[in-house]
This record gives structure tokens, C-alpha cells and sequence, in this order.
């Protein structure tokens, strides 16, 4: 049959005939049959063969090639055969591919054998001059690009990842399972850490369905931060980028992004339900997944009901949170079980058993991470408290709103349940007070307008659709304009209220809190710099409306920028454009307070207002306190000295600053990257508002008192919640020291090796080297699919990206991925060498690779066994790892054939032995592949 026709290499035997024979032609008799040119393996002698006569001759463990009859079919690659078969009238081989794992039926006939490097290193056979280098490109190329599968850190970033990132991503993908909580402080890269893990996967190619669910006001930055630091550009947005009509229209989308509270609603939540199960899901503020225990019943929020029924559609389920525990053990408890649902006994009985955690659970430090010098990266932060003493006329103003006050909160608790909202208000009013004039009078004026029955309630927040806790502070603002009645909550409020604003109408434009915020406060931050930028935040519009008129009318209002609720997507991230460019001032209401980074471009933050919750401080601060800040951060806390809550919030900030720095010495030494660690723990398990509430009636002592009382239980439950910290896995920078490490330098050093192999000329070097002018040869340009021969590249990212017409070289390049396949191709050579390994009698190097209990391929190793002179074996030795940043230069070597199989004994057991050391519960050994076989 003229379409079995054998290819050169093919191994067949002949009825009758001992022995194998390789084909080494092919052509058509004068019968018009097609007779093979055999040569036979036992004398060496030739012979013309019909094909018809010819059947198989490989054996169990040749190793041989697919050799594709489609010139528009790429090959299989390389594998070893397993057995061969009759089926009809026909003879097929199954082959084992371990670099796909899988095996597959072949025709025997489009099969060659080649020699492999383990056969090469047992024969002791070399290739042609030059094939040291060629072994060195060869390794290099498995190494850079297992390395990269297995941190994602090589791949097309616009920072260079951190110890801290590098290490988690590791660790997640070496434990076999993508089921973890990522607890991370914030301002250390989690979404960088997902990047960098999506990445890895993605090289891997079984991970392509992924569901991104993160508070609406993320899901642009998240889009942005995949698109420009990851090249993920097909994340879609849903309900933005598109809509769902039908549920097989989900087939459509790979790879989305979700609001938390879009998704959660029920008619959004039915339809995701019916998408095809998600490789990965992943939630982002994790801690907003609320269920709480009351004895052995559950309430679980809609949030936490949509992350169960998400948890129904994948196997892969990660959490992101900076506050996995905040004191509630029963609600730490239920975002473990959402990841492990399987450990859900261990998890019911975890103060037992903690150690389980370290499964579960990564957590990275500020106190602990560095640069990759090892450099602590945080520089540190200032915070100043400017105090603005008041005049005769506000304090007039803040004793008569206190007489008022005192009259709300005694109508609203004569009323019982049916006065809370009364009480709400007077809590408000309190707040918009410590704010600023501006905000208190404009409530003061909508009460009475509500009153008189002339409210205009045109402005609002967010939409309630996609409800956001951020935005707390500004419907606080507008709750009693829609929420309360028209009715007075005590005889005599008008006039009260008519007095109340008279007098706060007289402060309008001369109060002393905004003369010395823009006199003093702003004058002193730029005349050092009159183009510093400062981002000034505050809970109120009012107050935001009020700060950005005045900044507006002394430094123009091209320099003023403004966040709130209610601006849409596209004006936040305009806002913020503008700002990084041309701006000077951003004022931000508590919308910017998650979401919004500014480390790059600006260290000084103003807090005109001082949140009634510490953990929204917390927050405001990392904004600016994040990687990337290369300045001190400093930040300046405004408030009034007299009014009597101003100077409450100020005791109690001031005694947590306490509490937190006496928690953050260890032994005899300070920390101050634990201390703001601490802060964020403590405010969030600090209750503040109670307090706060009872202050007015209280006295000054008495809630000193609780104050103090209230630091002292979220102290304890610190203590509790960190000693609960230690079991979480985390940095460790001792945790790969059996691994090759592997360097942008062994990048470089790779590429240009391959340059030299392949023949591309680099013309030219501009920008002090930094970008390489090339010249191809013709069949690389081809290879390419360009029509031009010149390119230009570069290995400097930051470069890279301020010059469009210049590529980077990393993982995604297109010249990269060509490189890296040209150097693992067989024919590339390169599979054996004699090669100049100091204090080493040979070496191997092989892909190890790990699968899941169901057969899905879950990590794979790159890992060289080198072979001392005493016949030990040394994994990953370090000085491999150097000797692979240089060209290489052939060495002679005469190796034995008895002493090679003795050496590939041991190298096996070298195998065996890391397959154990890696093996758990959810991984087990899939494969071994031999990459190459050096004699030294």
C-alpha cells in the first residue's frame, strides 16, 4: 500500500530473517511497487525489500521519532516504544511521549529510531565538535522554562518579582494542589502573585478556565494588571466586556472577571452555575465571605453563598485576604473549609491540630520579605498628628451641636427599636463633625430642607446593585435624607437646627481646621518641592467637594483630582492617570481606600479626617505603604484638639501606637516592619464604634476606660490570632535548596549562545547596550514568519516597555519560544558531550514529573545528578548551575561501557529517591525523561 510506505530510520524485520534491519531508502520498482533499501543490524548487509513484506522491528524501550507525512503536521516528538500490534491488516506501535503524558497507537512505518541520551550516555557516544555548547543550550533551555513553570517569575512582567512571590508560587504549585488561602500583608503584590502563578499555569496548558470574583470596584485594575504586567489580554469583564443571554454563551469565556456583588445576586448566580466547571476559581478580599456559627446552626452571607456554590464548579479554589482571621474563629473556620472541604473534621477541631494549617494556608510578612540582595524592601513610614487648636466661635458651634446630639440620642432611646435610626443619625452628625465644617453643615441644612419637605436627594453613591462596604462613609452621608421620616425626633429641632446652622454658616471659609490644613500643612509639604504630590483622604463628600475648592482656587484645577463612589470605572482610572501625570492633589473618600495604588508616584498622605474604624487607616496607609515605595511614607493625621470626639479618636489612635509598638519588639530589638504588620491585625480586631457611641454620655474617663479595655481584648486576640499565624506555611528561603537555581543572567546567557548557534548577527547595540539590533539569517526569519531581517530586543523590561518597537526577551516572546524549541529539538544535538564539570566524573539531567490521583499532571522538575569521582550522586549542585552561564568547550572523555550502566544505576536511584522526597497525598510519580548525558 502506497500510503505505509516506511520512512527512513524505521526499524522492520522480514519473515524468514533473523534480526532487525533500518531502512535506509526508498523508491518504486519496474512493477511500479515500492521496495525499501534495508540495512540488516547483524552482518551490516543491504538488501531491496517490498515494502508489503516488511513488518515492525521495534522492541520495548528504542527510542524512537514520529516522523509526520503532512508537511503541515508538526512531529509527536520523541518517545520510547511500549509494544507493538496487529490490528486488521496492518501493524501500530504505542509510544510513550512523556513529554505530553501520554502514549499513542502509531503506524509503525512513520516511525525512526533515533538514540536517545540515555542510550548515548550508556554507549558513550558524542556527536560531532561543538556539542558541549550544544548540551549547555540544551539543558538551559529546560532549565529556564521548567523555572518559569514553576514560579512564573520569568514571564513578561513590568517588575522583577520578589523572593517573597517567587517562593509562594513555588511552593503552591510543588504542593500538588491550587485549594489555598494567600494571606499575605497588604501592599506585598497578591495580585502579582496570582499573575505570576497564572502564568506558570498557563505554560503548563491544563489550567485555561479561570474566574476571577473581586469587589466591584477591582475588577478594572485586576483586568489592567493581567492585560499590562502578565499579557493576559483576554480576561473579560462580566457585565462589562459582555453579557450573558444563554448558558452555553459561556463557552465563549475562558478567562473572567466578576464583581462579588453582581455575581452573588440570584438571577447572575443561576447562570455562572450553568458555565462549564472553572479550572480556577479565585476571590479576591476573601474576608468579605462571611459565615458565622451560632451553636450548630450556620448563617452564611450571599457572598459566602455564591464562594460555595463556585467551590461546586472546580476542583482549584484560591483565597486572597490580608485578614484571614479578624478574632472570629467560627468565620476563619469557614473560609478553610471552602478551600479543603475534605478536611473539614481537621478544620472543626483546628486549635488541636493547627499544623494543618500548613496546607492551607501562605502567608508573607512586611517584617520579613527583601529585595533580591537581600535588602528589606519597606523603607520605613512617619506618621506626624497635627493638632489645630479651635477658636471661641467653633468651640460655641461644638457645644451647642453636642446639646444637640444629647437631645437626638435621648428621642431616639425613648423610642426603643423604633428610635435606632434616630440614634444612626446623631452617630453621623458626630462623624461629619470630626470631618469638617463644611460636612456638618451641609447635613445640618438636608435635615432641615427634609424637614420643610425641600430635599433634593438627586446625588447618590454606588449603585446599590454592586453594593461596596467602601462607600460606607458616603451613604452615611445621605441615610437620613432617604431613610427617616419627614418628623421632627424632638420638639424644638427646627429651631435648634435653624441656630445650628447659622452659627456653622459663619465658620464657612474661615474655620480653623482648612486655614491650617492649606496655610501651614500644604505649604510646608511643597515649598521644599512645589511639584510634590500629596493624596488626601476623607470619609465625606462634603468635605471632599470642600477641600477640592479650596485646593483648586490656590493651585489651579488641573492639579486637583478627586475619588469617590460616585464616579464610574473609567473616571476613577482617569482620575488617577491624571493625578500620576499632571496632577498634584488626589482627594479621596474611603473609594480609594482598597483597589488604588500610588507608591510609585508619591509618598505623602494626609488623613483630614480620622476614620471612627482603624482598619480603614490601615488601608488608606497602603496605598502608599506598598512594594514599589521608595521613599519613607509619610503621613500627617489632621484633627481639631478640643471637640471632645476629635480628641477621643486621637487617645485611642495614639494608645494603639502604643499597644502595637510594645507587641512588635522581639527580645531586645524593635521591628518596625512587624509593627505595621501588627497595626493592620490589631485594627481589625478593634472595636471601636461602640465606644464611640457611648462617649457623649460617658465622660471623657469612663471612655478612656473602654478605650483601654477594648486594646486590651484585641491584644489578646492577636496574641491568639498570631500564635495561630505560626503554622501558616511562608517564606522560606531554605525551601528549594534542592533545586537548579535559575537567573535572568542564565536568560541572557542563553540567548546569546543561541544567537551564535544559529547565526544571528547583533548588528548593533544602543542605549548603552541595552537594546541589540539583529540581523537575521533567512531561515530564522522565515521560521519567524517575518518579512523584515532585522529585529530589534532587549533584556530590560522597563525599557522594553517606553519603546513599542523594541521586544522583550522573556518567556512570551516569540523569539524566546522559537529559541527554546529550536534547542530541545533532537536534531538540535546537544543530547551527549564530553564536558569540563570541575571535580565530576559525568552528569545527567533529566524531567522529572509528578500527577494527581486521577492522572492530571500537577508539577514537573528539571534536575541534574552529578557524579563525583567516588560514585556519589549530588542533585542540583550549585556549581552546574554556574558552569551553565558560560559557553562550553569540548573535553575528552573515554567513557566505559561497564561503568556507565553502574553510573545509571545510581543516577536511578538519585530518581527514585526525589520522587519520594516530593510524593504526598495529592501528588505521585508520572514519568522520567532523560535530557541529556555528560562525561567529564
Amino acid at each position: 500500500m502506497h500510503d505505509l510506505v516506511p520512512t527512513r530510520g524505521c526499524c522492520v524485520t522480514v519473515a524468514g530473517r533473523e534480526g532487525i534491519g533500518q531502512v535506509l531508502d526508498v523508491q518504486t520498482n519496474d512493477s511500479g511497487v515500492f521496495d525499501a533499501r534495508v540495512q540488516w543490524a547483524g552482518d551490516g548487509s543491504q538488501a531491496w525489500v517490498p515494502v508489503d513484506k516488511l513488518s515492525p522491528g521495534f522492541t520495548r524501550g528504542m527510542d524512537v521519532q514520529d516522523v509526520p507525512r503532512s508537511r503541515v503536521r508538526g512531529t509527536l516528538g520523541a518517545g520510547k516504544v511500549v509494544v507493538t500490534r496487529q490490528i486488521g491488516h496492518t501493524y501500530q506501535v504505542l509510544v510513550d511521549f512523556p513529554e505530553d503524558g501520554r502514549q499513542v497507537w502509531l503506524p509503525f512505518q512513520n516511525l525512526k529510531r533515533i538514540a536517545g541520551p540515555e542510550h548515548r550516555f550508556i554507549t558513550g557516544k558524542f556527536g560531532a565538535e561543538g556539542d558541549a555548547e550544544r548540551f549547555r543550550l540544551r539543558n538551559l533551555s529546560r532549565a529556564i522554562e521548567m523555572w518559569n513553570e514553576n514560579t512564573g517569575s520569568l514571564s513578561h512582567l513590568d517588575i522583577d518579582p520578589l523572593p517573597h512571590q517567587i517562593h509562594l508560587v513555588h511552593h503552591i504549585l510543588a504542593s500538588g494542589n491550587l485549594n489555598w488561602l494567600i494571606a499575605d500583608d497588604v501592599g506585598l503584590g497578591k495580585t502579582i502573585e496570582v499573575g505570576m502563578l497564572l502564568s506558570a499555569l498557563n505554560q503548563r496548558g491544563n489550567f485555561k478556565r479561570v474566574l476571577i470574583v473581586t469587589p466591584a470596584g477591582l475588577v478594572k485594575p485586576w483586568q489592567e494588571e493581567m492585560r499590562f504586567k502578565f499579557r493576559m489580554d483576554d480576561f473579560r469583564i462580566y457585565g462589562r466586556d459582555f453579557e450573558i443571554n444563554e448558558p452555553y454563551q459561556w463557552k465563549l469565556y475562558d478567562r473572567v472577571i466578576a464583581s462579588l456583588d453582581r455575581l452573588k445576586l440570584e438571577e447572575h448566580l443561576n447562570s455562572v452555575m450553568q458555565a462549564e466547571p472553572w479550572d480556577l476559581v479565585i476571590f479576591d478580599e476573601a474576608h468579605r465571605l462571611s459565615r458565622r456559627q451560632w451553636g450548630q446552626k450556620f448563617e452564611a452571607a450571599d457572598r459566602f453563598k455564591l464562594a460555595a456554590a463556585m467551590r461546586e464548579r472546580t476542583d482549584s479554589l484560591l483565597l486572597l485576604t490580608a485578614t484571614p482571621h479578624q478574632g472570629m474563629q467560627d468565620k476563619f473556620q469557614a473560609l478553610l473549609e471552602l478551600i479543603r472541604p475534605d478536611l473539614r473534621p481537621e478544620i472543626q477541631t483546628l486549635t488541636l491540630n493547627p499544623e494543618v494549617l500548613r496546607g492551607m494556608v501562605y502567608r508573607n510578612q512586611k517584617a520579613y520579605v527583601t529585595d533580591a540582595e537581600g535588602n528589606f524592601i519597606f523603607k520605613g513610614k512617619i506618621t506626624r498628628s497635627i493638632d489645630v487648636p479651635q477658636t471661641e466661635e467653633e468651640s460655641a458651634f461644638d457645644e451647642a451641636l453636642r446639646k444637640y446630639l444629647r437631645e437626638g440620642y435621648a428621642a431616639g432611646h425613648a423610642k426603643g427599636r423604633a428610635g435606632i435610626a434616630i440614634g444612626f443619625v446623631m452617630t453621623v452628625y458626630r462623624k461629619l463633625a470630626a470631618s469638617s465644617i463644611n460636612a456638618i453643615h451641609t447635613a445640618l441644612v438636608r435635615r432641615l430642607n427634609r424637614l420643610k419637605s425641600e430635599l433634593d436627594t438627586s446625588r447618590t453613591t454606588a449603585s446599590s446593585a454592586e453594593e461596596d462596604d467602601r462607600f460606607a462613609g458616603e451613604a452615611e452621608e445621605m441615610f437620613e435624607a432617604v431613610e427617616t421620616s419627614a418628623a421632627q425626633f424632638f420638639l424644638g429641632e427646627i429651631e435648634m437646627l435653624g441656630a445650628l446652622i447659622a452659627q456653622s454658616t459663619a465658620l464657612l471659609g474661615k474655620d480653623g481646621k482648612t486655614t491650617h490644613f492649606v496655610e501651614q500643612l500644604i505649604r510646608e509639604i511643597v515649598t521644599p518641592n512645589p511639584r510634590e504630590r500629596v493624596v488626601i483622604f476623607t470619609e465625606y463628600r462634603a468635605t471632599q467637594e470642600h477641600l477640592s475648592n479650596v485646593l483648586e482656587a490656590r493651585f489651579g484645577a488641573d492639579r486637583v483630582n478627586v475619588i469617590h463612589g460616585g464616579l464610574n470605572q473609567d473616571d476613577r482610572i482617569a482620575e488617577i492617570a491624571s493625578f500620576e501625570s499632571t496632577g498634584q492633589f488626589l482627594i479621596s473618600t474611603e473609594a480609594g481606600g482598597e483597589g488604588i495604588n500610588l507608591q510609585r508616584h508619591c509618598h505623602i498622605m494626609v488623613n483630614f479626617d480620622l476614620p471612627w474604624n482603624p482598619m480603614r487607616l490601615v488601608q488608606r496607609v497602603g496605598r502608599l505603604y506598598r512594594y514599589g515605595q521608595e521613599n519613607n511614607v509619610v503621613v500627617f493625621n489632621v484633627h481639631c484638639a478640643q471637640s471632645l470626639d476629635a480628641e477621643i479618636l486621637k487617645t485611642m489612635y495614639v494608645r494603639l501606637q502604643q499597644v502595637v509598638a510594645d507587641m512588635a519588639h522581639v527580645s531586645d530589638e524593635f521591628n518596625q516592619g512587624m509593627e505595621d504588620e501588627i497595626l493592620g491585625e490589631v485594627a481589625d480586631l478593634l472595636d471601636v464604634e461602640r465606644i464611640l457611641e457611648n462617649a457623649l454620655s460617658a465622660g471623657v474617663s469612663r471612655t478612656q476606660q473602654d478605650i483601654e479595655a477594648a486594646l486590651e481584648a484585641a491584644r489578646s486576640a492577636s496574641e491568639v490570632q498570631r500564635d495561630l499565624f505560626k503554622h501558616f506555611a511562608g517564606f522560606d528561603p531554605d525551601e528549594t535548596p534542592n533545586e537548579l537555581p535559575i537567573t535572568h543572567q542564565h536568560v541572557q546567557s542563553f540567548v546569546l549562545g543561541m544567537f551564535e548557534i544559529l547565526g544571528i548577527e547583533i548588528a548593533e547595540r544602543q542605549f548603552g547596550g541595552r537594546v541589540l539590533n539583529l540581523r537575521l539569517p533567512e531561515y530564522v526569519s522565515r521560521d519567524l514568519h517575518m518579512t523584515a531581517s532585522r529585529m530589534r530586543v532587549t533584556f530590560d523590561r522597563e525599557l522594553g516597555q517606553s519603546r513599542p518597537d523594541v521586544e522583550v526577551i522573556d518567556l512570551s516572546s516569540r523569539l524566546m519560544r522559537y529559541l527554546i524549541s529550536t534547542a530541545r529539538q533532537h536534531e538540535f544535538g546537544g543530547l551527549s558531550a564530553g564536558i569540563d564539570l570541575p571535580d565530576s566524573k559525568a552528569l545527567v539531567t533529566a524531567m522529572l514529573r509528578w500527577q494527581n490521583e486521577q492522572g492530571r499532571r500537577m508539577r514537573q522538575e528539571f534536575t541534574a545528578f552529578r557524579i563525583n569521582e567516588a560514585l556519589e550522586v549530588d542533585c542540583n549542585p550549585s556549581e552546574f548551575s554556574t558552569w551553565l552561564l558560560q559557553p562550553a568547550k569540548d573535553a575528552p572523555a573515554k567513557p566505559m561501557r561497564e561503568e556507565t550502566r553502574t553510573l545509571r544505576d545510581r543516577v536511578y536511584s538519585s530518581m527514585d529517591a526525589r520522587f519520594d522526597e516530593v510524593r504526598n497525598v495529592d501528588l505521585h510519580p508520572e514519568n522520567r525523561q532523560w535530557i541529556s548525558g555528560g562525561w567529564c
